[in-house]
């Protein structure tokens, strides 16, 4: 296969949402997983695997994680999701993403696999997400990765990432997110994403809420594991900004003590420093300027991230100094979008509201009945780049315009303000 082949082929395996609406179809099922790595010959063997779970700050996390082994000369894979623009973001290897002729091999070698070992029909069918983490797993073993960092997908325990076991994983800041799926309170979701945890691992956790931690030493002391409490990072500033970023960048240094003391890693504490402050990172704050405005992109797409992301807004505008606090948003239908806006409400009095480009898109109808009341100014756009155009018209010449509430919005926003678009606003 070519690489658009290769696309094509990634695209016809069943996504989260389809497979919601074929009950016979598991799709929190780790024995497709099993399947794949036995047909492979075991791949996951081959680089130490690293688990990171929680509600918020998994990637930034990962990130930094990555860009500190990276520093130190450790050949390093990373696998994350969503991806801001190119899928190929998903599967990163030494800091870039994998490049197209390697990526099209590889899941031309999977497509073979499969051919000839096909899942049997007992087991479900293949969903998206197994493939891409496959994918991850077969590039990472086949470029000579040593460590491997997996971003989990959803929850932990029957993610399809949790088929590797990890020595060691990282429980980032867990809160209420995906209660269709996980269950509907903190406690319930913290068993969930505490399932990543297994025999005799080390668990680098941040500080959790009561609930969380108490499930969390459940977990621990079940699988008799040794857990690592990760405080913030005080030595410097991060690249990535955002004033929540330490927790995440402290989080990555913990990891980096456990494998280098733990483990056995040759990782230099002096370059810590120099690691953190990496900013190669799409949609995390990313600062975006165009035609006199300010555009900050950030996916944030719980109420816990979108409120940490309004007091960093606040931070670096300073109140006061801009005549209008306005924000672009848009969210999935299976996010608490209402209490995201009510967040915003609280540092922005302005709205444009906008359907992402994505079937699983809340529409602008119902954000405009979630959002009444909440902001002095409400005004609704028909897609990413009406939304755009309205927000530079409703601005003054060098004001900061935030867009959140989605990765999917801030890649679109993204696509449209560096590759310059223009467009016709609506009139409304």
């Amino acid at each position: 296969m070519n690489y658009s082949q290769s696309l094509s082929y990634l695209d016809s395996f069943l996504n989260l949402e389809r497979l919601s609406h074929l009950p016979r179809n598991s799709f929190f099922n780790l024995r497709r997983m099993e399947h794949l790595l036995r047909i492979a010959g075991r791949p996951e063997k081959k680089f130490f695997p690293i688990l990171i779970t929680g509600t918020t700050g998994k990637g930034s996390t990962g990130f930094f994680l990555e860009s500190i082994l990276k520093e130190n000369g450790i050949a390093v894979g990373y696998y994350h999701s969503p991806h801001v623009e190119d899928v190929r973001e998903r599967i990163r290897l030494d800091g870039r993403m994998a490049p197209e002729a390697l990526w099209a091999c590889g899941l031309s070698r999977v497509r073979t696999m499969l051919a000839k070992h096909p899942v049997p029909a007992t087991l479900g069918c293949l969903t998206y997400f197994e493939i891409m983490t496959f994918l991850a797993i077969l590039l990472f073993s086949e470029t000579g990765r040593r460590i491997g960092i997996f971003e989990i997908g959803l929850g932990g325990r029957l993610d399809a990432t949790n088929v590797l076991r990890a020595p060691l994983v990282i429980l980032t800041p867990i809160h209420l997110d995906h209660t269709h799926f996980l269950g509907d309170t903190v406690a319930k979701i913290a068993r969930e994403k505490a399932g990543i945890i297994k025999k005799h691992c080390c668990v680098i956790s941040v500080r959790q809420t009561p609930e969380a931690a108490r499930a969390i030493r459940k977990a621990t002391e079940k699988n008799h594991a040794r857990v690592i409490e990760a405080n913030p990072y005080r030595k410097g500033k991060a690249g990535l900004a955002g004033d929540f970023q330490n927790v995440n960048a402290g989080a990555a240094v913990q990891a980096a003590r456990v494998l280098r003391l733990v483990f056995g890693f040759r990782i230099d504490p002096a370059t810590y420093g120099r690691a953190l402050i990496n900013r190669d990172w799409k949609g995390r704050m990313e600062t975006v300027p165009n035609r006199g405005r300010v555009f900050i992109l950030d996916g944030a797409h719980n109420p816990l991230s979108v409120r940490a992301l309004a007091r960093s807004f606040d931070t670096l505008c300073g109140r006061g100094r801009q005549k209008r606090r306005l924000a672009v948003f848009g969210a999935m239908q299976d996010k608490d979008s209402k209490k995201m806006l009510e967040h915003l409400s609280r540092s922005f009095d302005s709205v444009v509201l906008t359907r992402v480009g994505n079937p699983r898109a809340r529409s602008v109808g119902a954000l405009l009945d979630e959002a009444k009341g909440l902001f002095k100014c409400v005004v609704p756009a028909q897609n990413t780049e009406e939304a755009l155009a309205l927000a530079r018209e409703l601005t003054g010449d060098g004001e900061k315009i935030l867009v959140t509430g989605s990765f999917y919005l801030a890649g679109e926003a993204r696509k449209i303000l560096k590759n310059g678009i223009r467009n016709q606003v609506l009139i409304i």
